[in-house]
């Protein structure tokens, strides 16, 4: 019989070969389950030792009073914002997430929708499997829209954490000038980037592109909304590969039809997944990549791994080190039911 049990939450065809070998050396016993309700969470993981969360499954504080056993709770993902951080931390569970671990796919997505959207590369690519292309033709032009030289220009980072950080240099190599936004950064972190740091409306005002990173929370949630891109440079584009919820859809929506700013390119959405039939895709300066800026095959064996390590550290009474223990995040109310991944 071995001594722990690991419990693996999550829809997807989980990567045995790359979890057990790490849990083999705890003597942890893998269990795979895909719980669809919070009651078969808390079913699931009341003989957990540790759970693994592939996925937004909730955690809430119902479901974590009835894991008596559990110690340890690790994302193979990033966000948090579906877990009571502070009912965990009451009941003695450590959380942890993957942070760190896709970061490079994130920013190369990141700099790849600033291209495509700038370039307008998408909707060239239409206007050629429509059969319109016809040259270098006046009616070629006029469908493309003004295009401007990215080097040169200024991107507006919001939020430099494990993400903004790769994203700083990558820019920097296309010659942008880059600022960013972060309350909680060690001033000497931006400086070691070469990043100028300033206040969210001054950025707002002067970013020719503007890219999100931050963390989804009572404060920052639809933290962009009319006002905000009302004070955008109406040739500003607009990024978002962090959280659905940071931006006000219908907000966002109006001021593309105002023609406030050029563009905007979303990973994440709120409502995410996005309907089909949501006005905002009628738009042509809107690129939507379905929440996948964070996959790559790379990325998917280093945050399964990297999962597995954290709770094997754990319930071999080592400490963790992605552990999510911020006290501004213990307080955060989380989001209700399973969400996307």
């Amino acid at each position: 019989m071995a001594k722990f049990r690991v419990k693996y939450f999550g829809s997807n065809d989980v990567p045995v070969n790359l979890i057990k070998p790490i849990l083999d050396e705890i003597d942890a016993e893998l269990v795979i389950t895909r719980p669809k309700t919070d009651a078969e969470v808390a079913e699931a993981g009341r003989d957990a030792d540790a759970i693994i969360m592939h996925g937004s499954v909730p955690f809430t504080r119902e479901i974590i009073s009835q894991l008596k056993r559990c110690k340890v709770v690790c994302r193979t993902g990033v966000g948090v914002d579906r877990m009571d951080l502070q009912a965990a931390a009451d009941y003695g569970i450590k959380i942890c997430n993957a942070a760190g671990c896709n970061s490079i796919e994130v920013s190369e997505q990141t700099i790849g929708l600033l291209i495509a959207s700038s370039r307008k590369l998408v909707r060239m690519n239409q206007y050629v499997h429509e059969g319109r292309w016809r040259r270098h033709t006046a009616e070629l032009y006029a469908y493309r829209g003004q295009v401007s030289r990215i080097a040169g220009r200024t991107l507006g980072i919001v939020g430099l954490g494990h993400v903004g950080r790769q994203v700083a240099p990558r820019a920097q190599g296309m010659k942008l000038n880059v600022q960013a936004v972060d309350p909680y950064l060690d001033p000497k972190i931006a400086q070691s980037l070469g990043v100028k740091l300033v206040s969210l409306d001054a950025l707002i005002k002067t970013s020719d592109f503007i890219s999100v990173h931050a963390p989804l929370t009572s404060q920052t949630r639809k933290m962009f909304g009319r006002a905000q891109f009302a004070a955008m440079k109406k040739t500003t584009y607009f990024i978002n590969c962090a959280r659905g919820g940071l931006v006000d859809t219908e907000a966002l929506y109006d001021a593309l039809v105002a023609g406030q700013i050029a563009g905007a390119a979303l990973d994440v959405t709120d409502p995410e997944p996005m309907p089909a039939d949501h006005k905002i895709l009628t738009l042509p300066n809107v690129i939507v990549t379905c929440h996948t800026a964070a996959n790559s095959n790379e990325s998917y064996r280093d945050c399964q791994e990297h999962a597995a390590r954290e709770v094997a550290r754990v319930l071999n009474g080592e400490p963790p080190t992605t552990e999510i223990k911020d006290p501004w995040l213990l307080s955060e109310s989380q989001d209700q039911g399973f969400g996307g991944v």
